[in-house]
Order: structure tokens, then sequence, then C-alpha cells
């Protein structure tokens, strides 16, 4: 009995089934949605959406990660047999490379893992001279705030300052969309800004626990795959 439900946990077949059902049900949550204000999935991390969200509206979610546990493990396991069967026998870029790319994949799951428990995000609109706390007592100030506007009135180009006190005292830093700043591990991101009645700066804070864990799999990731696509277009 044991032995048969390990070789279905170890099955390729079983992985792709996983696959697929995770796709269905990320295909369903994307209908289903996430919420409206306050609670919308985008604006907090994954774990605490869903302590605060009803199983009514959230069970897709729920049943996503049920599957993608099983998946991680149903990986560790096709490593296992993989290394098991095929040890002593063949390339050993042949043997190792799958595997490179299995742990690729654990660590993004990982680093997903570690930014839903830990992650935080918030969306705040600042005027100019405006603070914003962290939780460890330090702060950043939002000074100047510029804008470039089209004859149509619409911005074409926006910045905004961020004052922060660094080892070497009071530094400037220059934030623009897709340029954002990062203070003591949390990402400023600047999203947009408006010059009337007053100017304020529309900052995103944005904090990625897992980010480098996720960069490492992701390198991983692509590597196994490029080595693995080498050796056998060589034969």
């Amino acid at each position: 009995m044991f032995r048969s439900i390990y070789d279905r946990l170890a099955s390729l077949t079983f992985g792709l089934w996983l696959i697929g059902g995770v796709l269905v049900l990320l295909a369903v949550g994307s209908f289903a949605g996430g919420g409206e204000g306050e609670g919308n999935i985008n604006n907090m991390a994954l774990f605490r959406w869903l302590m605060e969200t009803p199983v009514a509206v959230s069970w897709w979610l729920w049943a996503t990660i049920a599957l993608l546990a099983l998946l991680a493990l149903n990986t560790v396991l096709c490593s296992v047999e993989s290394l098991r069967i095929k040890y002593q026998r063949g390339n050993f870029l042949v043997l190792i490379a799958p595997q490179v790319i299995h742990l690729g994949f654990l660590l993004i799951v990982l680093a997903h893992l570690f930014s839903a428990w830990g992650g935080y995000k918030q969306v705040m609109a600042v005027p100019v001279g405006g603070v914003i706390g962290f939780p460890d007592g330090s702060r950043v100030q939002v000074g100047n705030i510029a804008a470039t506007m089209s004859p149509m009135g619409f911005p074409t180009e926006f910045s905004a300052e961020v004052r922060y006190l660094g080892d070497g005292g009071e530094g400037v830093k220059t934030i623009r969309p897709n340029e954002p700043f990062f203070y003591q591990g949390v990402g400023l991101y600047l999203k947009e800004v408006a010059l009337e009645p007053y100017r304020a700066a529309l900052i995103e804070i944005h904090q990625e626990p897992g980010a480098g864990v996720a960069l490492v799999g992701a390198l991983l990731f692509t590597i196994g795959n490029v080595v693995l696509l080498a050796v056998r277009r060589g034969k």
C-alpha cells in the first residue's frame, strides 16, 4: 500500500495532473477576483489576505496552495527516483541538469512562501515634506515632486525626491516609474504624482523577503534548462 502511494506521488504523470490543476484553479481565480477596496489581494501579503478573507471567496487559492505543496513533494520524489535509477549511468550533465531545474523550482516556491508570510505592501499618497515611517523607527521624507506635462495635459515624465539618513549622513534619491529606491530592504515605488491642488506622490511601499531566494531559483532553473537543451542537441 505504502509503495503504491509512493509510486503515485513520485509519478511524472501525477506531476502533470497537478500542474494542470493549478492552471485551472488560477484561471478560476482570475475570474473570481481577489475582492475590492482594503481587502484586495494585490494590496497585502498573501497569507494576511487569506486570513482576512472568507473561505467562500478564497477557496480557489487554498486549493492552489494544496496542489503546489503536492507538486513540491512530487518534484523532490521525482529527483530522488531519477538519481536512484540513473546513478552511474549515462552523462553526468544529463543526470544533474534536471535536478538543478527541480532545485530552482523548489527555491522559487520557497521564495514565494517567504514573501507570502513576511511580505509587506502599502500604497499611500504623500505630499511634499511628508514622512514615511518604518517599523524600526527609521523614516524617509518626500522632497521635490516634479512632472513634465504634454500639450494634452497628461504627464509624460514625473519624479520625486526621497531624503533619507544613511551611514554618511543625509542622502537624496530621485525615484521615477521603474526606478525605485530600496531603503533597508524595503522598495519605494513611484506610481503617480499630482500637482493640483497641491503636489503629492503616490508611493507604493513593498517588502519582498523572498526576492533573493527567487532570483537564485530562477537562475538555477534557467541554467538547468540551458544545459539540458545543449546536451540533448549535441547528441
